[in-house]
């Protein structure tokens, strides 16, 4: 393409800036001198910024990574980037406050299953035998089935490869 053809197209069909991402980040969409798909960059914020990016420390919003791929026809606007980045946030709170839910759970099992020193004392005040405080009560006495670890199996075992056969399932 000669130099005067591609001046006479830069003035006709001029880069266009789209917008930008909640970082400072540009968008930039160039259209295709052949009627074919255009060409979609960006710019970043600082040059140093680019590095992050590119070394995965940092992304772009899934909404103009999409839009930079031709997966998505429209630019999000700001308001999008806003409500996801709401989103965002009341998924991480709702995450700490089920973590936080779930360690005490677990605190209150913890202290629930340590033996105490209290129930110590009243079993031996029964003289109750330590085989029956062992055994289980008549309801949880049900036939013990063998599950497979293939963890063990594989651990135990030597390290080169052996064929697969499947197990079938006994009923």
């Amino acid at each position: 393409m000669s130099i005067v053809r591609r001046l006479w197209q830069r003035i006709l069909k001029p880069t266009y800036f789209v917008g930008k991402d909640m970082e400072g980040n540009k968008y930039f969409e160039y259209p295709n001198a052949n009627n074919g798909r255009s060409k979609r960059t960006v710019k970043y914020r600082k040059n140093e910024d680019m590095w992050a990016y590119v070394a995965s420390g940092k992304r772009l919003p899934v909404q103009w990574s999409a839009w930079l791929t031709h997966t998505r026809p429209d630019p999000p606007g700001i308001e999008e980037l806003q409500a996801d980045l709401a989103r965002q946030q009341r998924v991480k709170s709702n995450a700490a406050i089920l973590e936080a839910r779930d360690e005490a759970e677990r605190a209150n099992r913890e202290r629930l299953e340590a033996p105490s020193h209290h129930s110590a004392a009243e079993a031996q005040s029964r003289n109750v035998s330590r085989d029956d405080r062992l055994e289980p009560p008549e309801s949880d006495r049900r036939p013990k089935t063998q599950t497979r670890d293939p963890w063990a199996e594989a651990l135990s075992g030597s390290d080169e490869p052996r064929s697969w056969v499947p197990m079938t399932r006994k009923r």
